[in-house]
Formats: structure tokens, C-alpha cells, sequence
């Protein structure tokens, strides 16, 4: 009887020994959920974005392909060029930005006097002070890939600094580069938004388009005979639009005007003129008008269909600024530099394929989209007059 006593007893220790064991072995796993669980979710990161993460750092790739271990998020940044800044600005990571280089603290307007002449890390991406950047010490230096980033690297490893390339002034790039600034800065959400945002109207002028014929174009981008071609910065603003470029061959972006007088295009898109301050604030009624009537005057051209066809109906049409309203009889646009240029060239798009096919496109409304670039992720008021003809929000 005794012996069966023991037996019962050493049986319930086991059994109280195994229950405590499982609900110890519970306990460790919460505590560590963070661990496991937490280990589980950026394992499938990883294998979602090419992105390691180890810690308090991540690896990422850059727009050249190369692998940097970089902290994770990042918080302070240096940053030359302002396509760069424009799209950190749109994920809301503009506060973790310490220095530019002076083309963007010199655009006052467009970042609200944000930067100082104290964060000026150097005259472009391809002159830097590296004494500057040294002594505001960034965790990373963010340049173009037309910019020194291999000396750049020589010059900061030393000292901790991360050198990584984001060409974010291509288009073509636009939605790798917004994924890549958001795993840089730990703004994933905002980066996919912002993406989602202008490559679901890249995809509804594409569905539209297709198969259409596609009407010509001659593009300029500020000064005479200043064109686009493959390779070259504007070339996809233009060819996303569904124009067919008149100089889609040349290997040249300076062209003889009168080869733009032999090839006839159709529609003439025009970026500015070297002569108009055009940021923030656009180009006024009288310069607009100027830069119009400029390529009206250069010789043979007034046999250009674009020219000859071109008609504003200026005053029957004005905007309550003065401004045409574009109608189906516009053959010349003009774009201020500054309205080109949003979400990496894609504002400009819009306004290109709007301008060429508006009875394709009833669902695309190329004013809207720049009033959504300028307020929501650029944080500034909205101004009219960045274009002439005038779009309204209709249009």
C-alpha cells in the first residue's frame, strides 16, 4: 500500500515538473516575441524587398546595385539633388534631412526656407565639401549615380558615413526609388502610397493608349534646339505620354532647329527658357506669352504644323488670371520648370498625354494630380499659371 502511495505521488511530481516546463517554455516565447514572432515577420521582409535586417541596421541596394549595411531607420541624412529631397519630402521623411547641397537650400520657396546656409554640404552632387559633411556627420550621404560617390566613400568610411546612390530624377525608376527611400528612412507605408498614387495613372494612360497612333512631338527643355533623347533625363517624361519623339533616334540632345522644321511635328512641348526664375512661383502671364511667341519667330517655323495649327483663342477662353483655358485647338504647351519636374518627371507626364489625347483620357486630370503633388506631399499652397495654355481641375 505504501509502495502504490510512492508510485502516485512520484507520478503527480512528474506530471506538476511537465506542466511547469510547457508553460515555462510559453512564458520565454512571449518575452521573445520580438523574437520569434518578430524574426518571422522580417523574414518574409526580406524575402518580399531583397532587404536584410539585422538589429539596429538593414542592407539595402541601391539605384547602382550595390549592397550597403546602413542604420535602420535613418535619421539623419545629407542629400544632394533635389528630385532626391522631393520624394524623402512626400514619405515625410524631410525631418530626418541635415544638409543639401546649394541648388536645394537656394529653392527657398519650394522647401519653405527649411534648409540653412549652415546644412550646405556643397554646390551639386558632383562638388562636395567634405570638411562640411564631416561636421554635421550624417549617418548616410544620399547623391545621384552622376555624382563622386566613389570618392565620396573614400573620403567618409572613415568616419562612419554611408554613401548611397538614389537616382530619383529618372522616371523610369520612380517606383524602385520611392521603395528604396522608404526602407532607407523606415517609411514603407508612405513610400508604396505615394508610388501607388502615380503609377495607377501611368497604368490607366497605358491601358488607354494601346494601339492608339501616336501623335508627334517636338520637346525643349529651356533653351533653342535643347531636346530629349534616349538616355537622357526627360526621355521617358516624354515617351510614357504615348507621344512618339520626333528625335526618339538621336544621339544628341542639341539638335539644329531647322531639323525640327524638316521633321513637322504635330504638338510642341516647351520645359521654360533659361531667362524665367521658374520654381515654386510660375512663370508670369507676359513670359509664358514670351516664350511662345519666341519659337513662333524662329525662321521656318511658322510652316511647322505645331505653330501653323496652334490657336489659343486667348481671351473668349481666359481664366479668371488671364490665362487661356486649353481647348482641342492648343498645339504648343508650355511647362514651367518647376510643375515638370514633380514625382520625378510624372506631373509632367500627365500634363503631355492630357495635352495629346484628352478625349482618350476623361479619367486623367493632370491639374489635380499637380495640386495633390504641391499640397499633400510637398506640403505647400497651390498656385496656378505653371502652364500655358491653362488646365483647370476639370481638364
Amino acid at each position: 500500500m505504501k509502495g502504490n502511495l510512492l508510485k502516485k505521488a512520484a507520478a503527480i511530481l512528474v506530471l506538476l515538473l511537465t506542466v511547469l516546463s510547457v508553460l515555462s517554455g510559453c512564458t520565454s516565447g512571449n518575452e521573445e516575441n520580438g523574437g520569434a514572432g518578430e524574426e518571422s515577420r522580417i523574414d518574409e521582409n526580406v524575402e518580399e524587398n531583397d532587404t536584410q535586417i539585422e538589429g539596429n541596421t538593414r542592407v539595402i541596394t541601391d539605384s547602382i546595385g550595390r549592397e550597403i549595411e546602413i542604420p535602420y531607420p535613418v535619421t539623419s541624412a545629407a542629400v544632394a539633388n533635389a528630385y532626391n529631397v522631393e520624394i524623402i519630402n512626400a514619405i515625410d521623411a524631410i525631418d530626418s534631412v541635415v544638409g543639401v547641397d546649394y541648388n536645394i537650400f537656394q529653392d527657398k520657396e519650394g522647401f519653405k526656407n527649411r534648409f540653412t546656409v549652415d546644412m550646405v554640404i556643397g554646390k551639386s552632387p558632383k562638388e562636395l565639401n567634405y570638411e562640411k559633411i564631416i561636421e554635421i556627420n550624417p549617418q548616410v550621404l544620399i547623391l545621384t549615380g552622376n555624382g563622386v560617390y566613389e570618392e565620396a566613400e573614400k573620403q567618409l568610411e572613415s568616419f562612419g558615413i554611408k554613401v548611397v546612390v538614389v537616382d530619383a530624377y529618372y522616371t523610369d525608376q520612380f517606383e524602385q526609388n520611392c521603395e528604396l527611400l522608404g526602407k532607407i528612412f523606415g517609411k514603407e507605408s508612405e513610400a508604396e502610397e505615394l508610388s501607388d498614387y502615380f503609377m495607377d495613372k501611368l497604368d490607366y494612360i497605358n491601358k488607354q493608349l494601346e494601339g492608339v497612333e501616336k501623335k508627334t512631338v517636338y520637346f525643349e527643355y529651356r533653351t533653342e534646339g535643347n531636346t530629349t533623347v534616349p538616355g537622357d533625363f526627360f526621355f521617358n517624361m516624354v515617351e510614357f505620354s504615348g507621344a512618339d519623339n520626333i528625335f526618339k533616334t538621336a544621339e544628341n540632345v542639341q539638335v539644329d532647329t531647322e531639323a525640327v522644321v524638316v521633321e513637322d511635328p504635330q504638338y510642341i512641348v516647351k520645359v521654360s527658357a533659361p531667362d524665367v526664375y521658374s520654381s515654386y512661383y510660375p512663370p508670369t502671364l507676359e513670359e509664358h506669352k514670351a516664350i511662345l511667341d519666341e519659337l513662333a519667330s524662329r525662321p521656318g517655323w511658322d510652316e511647322i504644323s505645331a505653330i501653323k495649327d496652334n490657336s489659343l483663342v486667348e481671351y473668349e477662353n481666359a481664366l479668371d488670371n488671364g490665362f487661356p483655358e486649353v481647348t482641342e485647338n492648343n498645339r504648343v504647351l508650355l511647362l514651367s520648370h518647376y510643375v515638370h519636374g514633380g514625382a520625378s518627371k510624372l506631373v509632367g507626364t500627365m500634363y503631355i498625354a492630357k495635352f495629346l489625347y484628352p478625349e482618350l483620357l476623361p479619367e486623367l486630370h493632370p491639374e489635380q494630380v499637380f495640386y495633390d503633388w504641391i499640397t499633400k506631399y510637398q506640403k505647400l499652397d497651390y498656385i496656378e499659371g505653371h502652364t500655358y495654355p491653362a488646365y483647370t481641375f476639370e481638364d
